[in-house]
């Protein structure tokens, strides 16, 4: 999996340091109107929301970016050290293709990534706005937490208990010790991925399995192609479902 860092030239940096505060931005005014078109809100309340939602995306972005680099894992697609058009690939492959992946494994699974067995989430989805908000609000927040942020940190934290050196298996086979920024062994990423799916289907009581099931493929779109392509992925699935569904 490719490893993101923060270059050292300055423009490169103030370029990418853009890019999260934009990511940081686009999360919390979807979760913001998604609030504000579902049940209308008044001046208080819309302000308290837009300090829980700017303020938490803030630190969690924040803090994951941070912690993924430290371990060498992915975090921002736009953060990692390849040219534009390798980055591109990478969400095309991982973001659009694997979009078709999940929503055919949703569709094999149970016949759909929600079952509306409440009326509340009958009316979300029954508009096509209504429907791109929806998915959009669960794509952003849910791989914001259980992969930008899940994974890096229970692997921060594994590592805390096995200080030991890690190795980077690079494309051409050949290993290469990490010093600077210690890299996850693939037994700790890989039990990551497990825990974070799990919690992820968990936080899906209309189709635990499914998400269960489906999660390592957003964790591998995760790794593979950044945030952006999750987040990609996630968005897509769930509206070709609601389309071809409801």
């Amino acid at each position: 999996m490719p490893v993101h860092r923060l270059g050292a030239d300055n423009a490169t940096a103030i370029a990418r340091a853009r890019g999260a505060a934009l990511a940081v931005a686009f999360t919390a005014a979807t979760a913001i109107g998604y609030e504000a078109l579902r049940d209308g809100l008044s001046l208080p309340t819309f302000l308290a929301v837009l300090f829980f939602y700017g303020g938490s995306a803030g630190v969690i972005i924040a803090f994951s970016l941070w912690t993924a680099r430290d371990v060498g894992l992915p975090g921002l697609l736009v953060l990692a050290d390849e040219s534009p058009r390798a980055r591109a690939f990478r969400w095309l492959v991982f973001g659009c293709g694997f979009t078709l992946l999940l929503a055919a494994g949703s569709v094999a699974l149970s016949g759909g990534a929600e079952t509306p067995l409440q009326p509340w989430f009958w009316r979300r989805i029954q508009t096509p706005g209504g429907a791109a908000l929806f998915s959009a609000r669960a794509a952003l927040l849910e791989e914001t937490f259980f992969r930008l942020f899940l994974i890096p940190f229970l692997v921060s934290v594994a590592l805390r208990f096995r200080p030991r050196r890690y190795r980077l298996r690079l494309r051409d086979g050949t290993a290469k010790a990490i010093t600077e920024h210690p890299v996850a062994g693939t037994q700790l990423v890989l039990v990551a991925c497990a825990i974070a799916s799990a919690m992820f289907g968990l936080a899906h009581p209309f189709n635990p399995l499914g998400a269960i099931v489906l999660g390592p493929l957003l964790a591998i779109s995760y790794l593979w192609g950044g945030w952006e392509s999750a987040v990609t992925a996630h968005f897509g699935a769930n509206m070709l479902l609601f389309q071809f569904y409801y």
